[in-house]
């Protein structure tokens, strides 16, 4: 089977309140869906960690607890 390849959108809130948005794309090679969900959440987890995702409030830290309010994730 070829190859698939998901987009995916994740929001969410810290721990002191902050929002937060990640997003990016997988491919699944394995024909596997719950891998594609884990690198999605792996790469969500980096960009977050990493400073790279979209905040709510710009210059305000962002430290967890991390919270999810909504996950997409759609083949293209």
């Amino acid at each position: 089977m070829p190859e698939r390849n998901y987009r995916f959108e994740i929001h969410g809130t810290a721990g002191n309140g902050q929002t937060w948005k990640t997003n990016g794309t997988v491919t699944d090679g394995d024909n596997d869906f719950m891998a594609v969900v884990d690198d999605a959440m792996r790469l969500s987890f980096n960009q977050l960690t990493d400073g790279k995702a979209v905040y709510g409030k710009p210059g305000v830290g962002c430290v967890g607890p991390y919270e999810l309010q909504r996950v997409v994730i759609e083949k293209y």
